[in-house]
């Protein structure tokens, strides 16, 4: 697809942790449509990749995260949960920047924007120059997850809290075209928006001893010991099913929830023109180490949606070129 080189394409990249690497795939999908956003918005996950991006280092970030073991995962997890969260976040950030070199947001190729949240103010904080790292770190900050950054007087946190995928910012950049990417639109729970009446109940006698079991086994019960710590933490930061959801799995489900109800709302008042959305429900929040599906999802997800993206695009490219533009099935 040959388009004009006058038009301005935005992309805005949605939050999700570990799904956002199906983010990579998405941007692989439209390179081989001939599409290539030159402008670009994130937050949270989006922001890390559309950082790289950004930066023409999208080639070495999908090398390295396709090389992910759940090892290699568990090494990146500096835990500190005396830092207002569990995980202290130099050692991943660290390995990131080694991708993306010490750079400023003005000196990557295309505009970069990235967005955080305002810890005690809740507001809107967007970052368009600087330091890249300290602004994706920010925008990253996953509440209780991963510890909150300081810039001047402000503790900022996760993006998603207030701009779950950053359409606005993305058409504040003045675009012609806006594609978003939503990694939370392919839920599990199909029909959960009605509320639903339900008598509570008194817990089991099994019940009992098994929450007193945990109460007495308390923190330990989130991270392990010894051998069983190495081996079952990924499991344990998963967001699959469970009998007995673990510290990390309330916070990471119950933030996704308001993320979600949040993310409609905005949508509706600012609907992007093309909106694609991965099949990567089954990867839990932090299983980065999945990164070969996620990939392979987002660029299905791209061919999915391929004909609205040309016919979004068809007034922006040349007459000759429409001749030989094929949809992708």
């Amino acid at each position: 697809m040959k388009l004009a080189s006058s038009v301005n394409i935005g992309i805005a990249l949605g939050s999700g942790a570990a799904k956002g690497w199906a983010h990579i795939g998405v941007l692989n999908g439209l390179a081989k449509m001939g599409v290539y956003p030159n402008k670009v918005a994130g937050c949270s996950i989006g922001a890390l990749v559309g950082a790289a991006y950004a930066g023409e280092h999208l080639v070495e970030l999908e090398k390295w995260v396709r090389g992910f073991s759940s090892w290699d995962v568990l090494r990146l997890m500096d835990l500190s949960w005396r830092k207002g969260g569990l995980i202290g976040g130099e050692r991943v950030f660290d390995a990131w920047q080694d991708q993306m070199g010490d750079v400023s947001i003005e000196e990557l190729i295309r505009p970069f924007t990235a967005v955080a949240t305002d810890l005690y103010s809740g507001q809107e904080i967007w970052f368009k120059e600087g330091d890249l790292r300290q602004a994706v770190r920010a925008s990253c900050s996953m509440p209780g997850m991963l510890a909150p950054v300081k810039i001047g007087q402000r503790w900022l946190v996760d993006g998603a809290v207030v701009n779950p995928i950053p359409v606005s910012v993305i058409r504040a950049m003045d675009v012609d075209v806006v594609i978003a990417v939503d990694l939370n639109g392919q839920s599990r729970n199909k029909g959960a928006g009605l509320p639903v009446n339900m008598a509570s109940e008194k817990p089991t006698s099994a019940e009992v001893v098994e929450a007193k079991a945990h109460s007495d086994q308390g923190f330990m019960d989130l991270l392990g010991k010894g051998r069983e710590y190495v081996s079952k933490l990924t499991d344990k930061l998963a967001m699959a099913r469970r009998s007995t959801p673990s510290l990390v799995a309330v916070m990471s489900q119950s933030i996704d929830i308001l993320e979600m109800r949040h993310k409609r709302t905005r949508l509706m008042g600012d609907p992007p023109d093309i909106c694609v959305v991965p099949k990567i429900a089954d990867i839990g929040q932090m299983e980065f180490h999945r990164a070969e599906e996620a990939i392979a999802a987002g660029e299905q997800a791209v061919q999915d949606v391929a004909h609205l993206i040309e016919a979004a695009l068809s007034p922006y490219c040349d007459m000759s070129c429409l001749e030989n533009t094929t949809v992708l099935k």
